[in-house]
């Protein structure tokens, strides 16, 4: 005879932030648990993302292409997975900006915010407009965004993120040409039009939570921006 199922899993309704689209999900189990556990341990952030996009792959009901959605889009879906598998708040450990000491502070995970970023459409000049598509979970991982060099990964994430040029005839998609192509048309952007897509790309949507609280020990009032999903699971 076969073990006996325990629980009965509900089901919630969420909605994805950049399409708007509402999905159903239910809590993780322990089975997902302990992949996120051990990769938490291992404190590796790329073993972290792929754990998270795990889960949510176990936890999403709807068909949907999870490695195709933006990473703050991932961001959001886990932490309400995450609220509604093992609480509604998270325990984190601050550390006092006056003295050092360390506090456990509980966050409310439902107060969560995206933080908007600027407009995917801008401008270049009379002629064009550019339009670009924040990195997706796929994009992050690739091995030319992950390099030593800060300028080398700002230049292949606005490679990766064109999306569309507009003419006043025509729709240029970015994706119909090489990275070769594209690497090409960017070294011919003038200073000023590169500077606005580095704006768009280093000022991308993100989970924020504004947070405050007095010192335990020196009784300091700290305020802290918690940004992106590291500084949720500390």
């Amino acid at each position: 005879m076969a073990l006996p199922k325990l629980n009965d899993v509900p089901k919630y309704e969420i909605t994805i932030p950049s399409t708007d689209k509402k999905v159903y999900f239910r809590p993780f189990l322990v089975k997902e648990q302990k992949v996120l556990l051990i990769a938490l341990e291992s404190q590796d952030e790329k073993q972290i993302l792929q754990a998270v996009v795990d889960t949510i792959k176990a936890c999403i009901y709807e068909d949907i292409e999870i490695d195709k959605l933006a990473i703050f889009d991932l961001e959001y879906i886990f932490l309400q997975i995450r609220g509604k598998s093992v609480g509604e708040s998270a325990d984190l450990i601050m550390k006092c900006r006056e003295c050092d000491h360390e506090n456990k502070v509980k966050v409310d995970l439902e107060d969560i915010k995206i933080k908007k970023g600027p407009d995917k459409k801008f401008v270049l000049n009379d002629q064009f407009t550019i339009e670009m598509k924040y990195p997706s979970y796929e994009i992050i991982l690739r091995e030319d965004m992950n390099t030593d060099s800060a300028v080398e990964n700002i230049y292949n994430t606005v490679l990766l993120c064109m999306s569309c040029l507009y003419t006043e005839d025509d729709i240029i998609r970015f994706e119909e040409y090489t990275d070769e192509d594209k690497k090409e048309f960017m070294e011919s952007l003038t200073s000023e039009q590169f500077d606005k897509i580095v704006t768009f790309v280093s000022n991308l949507p993100a989970i924020t939570y504004d947070l405050e609280y007095d010192c335990e020990s020196c009784e300091h009032s700290n305020k802290e921006i918690l940004r992106g999903i590291q500084d949720f699971l500390s």
